[in-house]
């Protein structure tokens, strides 16, 4: 099984700045190893950071509505927190950056579980698979909210 890499981060920060871009807002939290954030910053944002690299720390998974209750008026950019619609918008800009894909089933470098499912999304054909790992950008998080799905669709 061949292990899909690509600009995943990247895609995804471009589509959820040009969101923001449509709400005249600038401004967002993200919960993450560091990748995530980064490169939201890369697209301009104004990132509050939450994570081992950043002066905001966690102890454990930081639900949505925690999120929302503690950073009011701040977008939550957090990987396995976004919306259906967004996630699906993200799903389109994989495959236009991917175009078609010439494996039935991929291993994807998983942590929050969000890539794999935009790409299910994207490749309903498709089986992927998630890959934990020990870097923080793939290590396997109990609390995080799409863990069921990302279950079920490596069935």
């Amino acid at each position: 099984m061949e292990t899909l890499i690509f600009p995943a981060k990247r895609l995804r920060a471009k589509v959820i700045a040009e969101y923001l871009s449509g709400l005249h807002q600038a401004r967002c939290v993200c919960l993450t190893c560091g990748n995530a954030a980064e490169a939201l910053r890369e697209e301009g944002l104004e990132v509050c950071e939450v994570g081992p690299k950043a002066a905001l720390q966690a102890t454990r998974w930081i639900r949505p509505e925690e999120v929302a209750a503690w950073w009011p008026g701040l977008f939550d950019a957090t990987s396995g927190h976004l919306p259906v619609w967004l996630m699906l918008r993200i799903a389109n800009r994989f495959r236009e950056h991917l175009g078609d894909l010439s494996e039935s089933k991929y291993a994807i470098p998983t942590g929050s579980g969000e890539t794999l499912v935009c790409l299910a999304m994207a490749y309903p054909d498709v089986r992927f698979v998630a890959l934990y790992g020990d870097d923080p950008a793939t290590k396997y998080e109990v609390a995080a909210p799409l863990n069921v799905l990302v279950a079920r669709l490596a069935e």
